[in-house]
Formats: C-alpha cells, structure tokens, sequence
C-alpha cells in the first residue's frame, strides 16, 4: 500500500520529499491539495498537521509532517543503509547541518520572496532582489564551496534539499545567474542525477514562468 503525501506542486518541502521517495523506491500516493484555495486550512489537513503546511505523509495510519522528519523516516524504515544518508558520523552529521541550515535560516527568506510575487503581482524591487540573493542564493554557494556535491563527492539528502528552492529561482531568471556561476554549475550537476526532475518539478518550473511574464 503507498505512502500517503499530502502535497502542494512547486512546493520545495515536497519536491524534496518526493524526491528522495523515487531516489529509494518508495511508492507514494498524492493527495494534491491546492494553496490558492486554502485546502491546507481545511478540518480535514488541520487533523493530519495542525501546523496547516505540506508536506505530511500517512503511513498506514502513522502520519509524520516537516520534511526533514519526513525524509529521516522514510530513510530509517525503507532505506537504512542507503548512500543518500552514509552511517558515517561526520558525513551524516554535515547533512544533518545542510537540512537545519535550509530550514532555519533559507525558507523563510525563500517564501517570502516568491509570495509577494504571486498575491502582488509586481516584479521584485532591488532591494528585494539583494535580499533574495544574500539569504537564499548565496547562502547555497557558500555551503557548497568548491564541492562537487553539497556533503562528498556523491549525491546525498542534503543534495536534494539544497537544489529544490534553487530550481525556481535559476529556471525563471529570477536571479542574474552570471553572478553566481558555481551555483549554476552545481544545480546542472544536481538536475542530470535526477532522471525524475521534470516529472516532479516540470509543473512547478511551467507556472513559476508563467507568473514570471506576467508581473508588472
């Protein structure tokens, strides 16, 4: 029986879940809910996450919200001894700093840019550009350094976590991105691992450029 996601298409926390499901061979379920009409507000989402955000999963009657919570969980009970999460402590415990790192310091930031967007419909001053970049762009390119991947020269969770917000931002031309090359190059090496990419953030990337033309 699949895995039960509650999802919202071009949400990063979801695209990173989804993901790592394809990445480790679980099946999942989509339970699609649309933000625009405030589904996740509803009684109904409010019983699975009373935080009212996706992604959450039900599991069999075991429902887990937070996308961090959600990847560790799905690594522990279907894919324990996966290279995406190595058993090393340091290369384990420099993912676990990418993910906190994403979440404390970058989604907000990320959120806030693109939702001023969507409800004002007007392109981002630059001082809202400045801002963008300091704390979500440059942010990524300074944890990834001269690396290849974002923890080792392999592919691992902190990989998808890191190219999910990146990949709006690079695919609309919201960021100039001869400013940060390395970051560029990073996401193409990213997006060639991922033979999923489009079917997962394919939609997310056609609306994001539609909204983009758009703005005034």
């Amino acid at each position: 029986m699949p895995i039960v996601l509650y999802n919202i298409v071009g949400s990063p926390p979801c695209g990173f879940n989804r993901s790592l499901a394809k990445e480790i061979g679980v099946e999942l379920s989509l339970m699609k809910m649309d933000s625009a009409k405030e589904e996740h507000l509803g009684e109904d989402f409010l019983k699975v996450n009373p935080f009212h955000k996706a992604p959450a999963i039900d599991d069999n009657g075991f429902i887990i919200y937070e996308s961090n919570a959600i990847a560790y969980y799905l690594l522990r009970k279907y894919a324990p001894d996966s290279e995406l999460y190595p058993t090393r402590v340091k290369g384990r415990t420099q993912i676990d700093q990418v993910l906190a790192y994403a979440s404390c310091n970058i989604h907000s930031h990320l959120g806030n840019f693109f939702r001023a967007r969507y409800t004002r419909c007007t392109k981002p001053t630059a001082e809202e550009v400045t801002v963008f970049e300091q704390n979500v762009i440059k942010g990524r390119e300074d944890l990834i350094g001269e690396a290849k991947f974002a923890v080792g020269d392999k592919l691992t969770i902190a990989d998808l976590c890191l190219i999910r917000p990146v990949v709006l931002a690079v695919e609309n031309g919201s960021i100039d991105q001869a400013k940060f090359p390395k970051l560029v190059i990073y996401y193409e090496r990213v997006k060639s691992q991922l033979p999923y990419f489009d079917q997962i953030y394919g939609t997310a990337i056609d609306f994001t450029q539609h909204i983009w033309a758009r703005l005034k």
